[in-house]
């Protein structure tokens, strides 16, 4: 059996976890917005402390990859890179729109009358806020099989009427709340989350087994797009209620 940490940073709200193999053992969240860097290797400690393990005892070391924040995704794989060195383990990179999927298919698991709601023609439609109107989003099945590589939209009224045309798209992660005013859709559901490091233990795994490790020199975070610095001008308008699963 593996024992593997998992370290998600691609929001302003991180997440650390161990997981047995593909199932999960224990989460930690940090709870103050933007603080990865203080807060995250204490949040490790906390987390091996409770669960009376060790470094030495993790198999491998996963992180989010990216799309997302910039500061969090490199405080995330400098700390994931600084174990690994130090440790001899290697790093696994987990796409952070699959880590939202996942997240998002965890919640709609609890819920069983969610079968009745959603077809299995549903997609699901991670987004990640990206300043502005901008978002980092691809499409999924219902599975979590990918249906669109990712990319960086600008989301305008019309966005996704390729696919809300044809059945129910849940959209979720931290950029719906701003989208959801403009997707006025009967198709269209919302699920506001932050990814969490409990949905990268299916990747983690996978990839653990395959050995397809990141490269601890050279990897980089997947950014999607160049940094922009810009300042947050716009308002705080009224947001829709979001849809309960």
């Amino acid at each position: 059996m593996s024992l593997l940490l998992l370290i998600e940073t691609s929001s302003a709200l991180s997440s650390v976890a161990l997981a047995q193999d593909d199932r999960l053992l224990a989460l930690k969240k940090v709870t103050e917005p933007k603080s990865q860097a203080s807060q995250l290797a204490p949040l490790i400690q906390m987390l091996l402390r409770e669960q009376m393990a060790t470094l030495a005892q993790c198999d491998a070391v996963a992180v989010s990859a990216g799309p997302g924040s910039y500061t969090g995704l490199r405080v995330g794989l400098s700390t994931a890179k600084g174990v690994c060195f130090g440790g001899g383990k290697p790093l696994i990179a987990v796409n952070s729109l699959d880590i939202l999927v996942q997240n998002c298919i965890d919640i709609l698991d609890q819920h069983p009358q969610h079968l009745q709601i959603f077809p299995p023609n549903t997609l699901i439609v991670p987004m990640m806020d990206a300043r502005r109107m901008e978002v980092y989003t691809a499409c999924y099945q219902m599975d979590g099989t990918p249906l669109s590589p990712p990319e960086a939209m600008m989301v305008h009224p019309h966005s996704f009427d390729n696919i809300l045309n044809r059945g129910p798209v849940i959209f979720t992660g931290d950029g719906v709340q701003k989208c959801a005013p403009l997707l006025d859709h009967p198709n269209a559901h919302f699920k506001p989350l932050h990814p969490s490091a409990s949905g990268m233990r299916f990747v983690a795994y996978r990839t653990f087994l395959s050995q397809n490790f990141a490269d601890l020199a050279y990897f980089e975070p997947y950014y999607l797009k160049d940094f922009r610095a810009a300042c947050n001008s716009a308002s705080d308008k009224s947001r829709p209620t979001m849809s309960p699963f």
